[in-house]
């Protein structure tokens, strides 16, 4: 790990802020290109609470976990660093940037990939927070066929809520669209 104090002046081509799928696919390909490359994740992915990751070629339905622990495998045989903490703050300088980390330590890069995924904005649902990723899906493609030919009931707002209405309506005919009160 070479984050530094702010004293040094110590440089990566890229950091990577976000260590899930997609920061980790960025530094591999980074990394095979002979970049040098620092990875910082908080490890608090989005997909954490769901059984399995769909979609994905030849990982349908691994643990998330599992998926994330080989990415981090494949990006270090690459020679990324890997460092579990958070980014607070990225400052532009003359030749790059740099990256503060929540620990108040810094480290000077090129280029930044910013790969934090999503924010999640759920109802005010009591128990939507404890079934998400279970019981409480967000998208058809990636968990639908786990509920396919069940009862489901779509919550959302204005016009997402017949967006996936319909589109939860090719996994099953009893689909029930709730519109959420703000």
């Amino acid at each position: 790990m070479r984050a530094t104090d702010g004293q040094d002046s110590v440089r990566y081509d890229v950091v990577v802020v976000g260590g899930g799928a997609a920061g980790l696919s960025g530094a591999l390909t980074l990394g095979r290109a002979r970049r040098s490359v620092l990875v910082v994740d908080g490890g608090e992915p989005r997909n954490a609470p769901a059984s399995g990751v769909h979609g994905f070629l030849t990982r349908d339905g691994v643990n998330p976990s599992a998926l994330l622990e080989a990415g981090r495998e494949e990006v270090r045989r690459y020679g990324a660093d890997l460092l579990d903490g958070r980014v607070a703050s990225a400052e532009r300088v003359e030749d790059g940037f740099v990256v503060t980390l929540d620990d108040g330590g810094s480290v000077g890069t090129r280029r930044l990939l910013v790969a934090t995924g999503l924010l999640v904005d759920q109802p005010d649902v009591p128990g939507v927070w404890e079934r998400w990723g279970r019981d409480v899906l967000h998208c058809p493609y990636c968990h639908g066929w786990e509920v396919r030919d069940q009862a489901i009931g779509v919550l959302a707002s204005g016009a997402l809520s017949v967006h996936q209405a319909l589109l939860f309506r090719q996994l099953s005919a009893d689909v029930t669209d709730q519109h959420a009160r703000r």
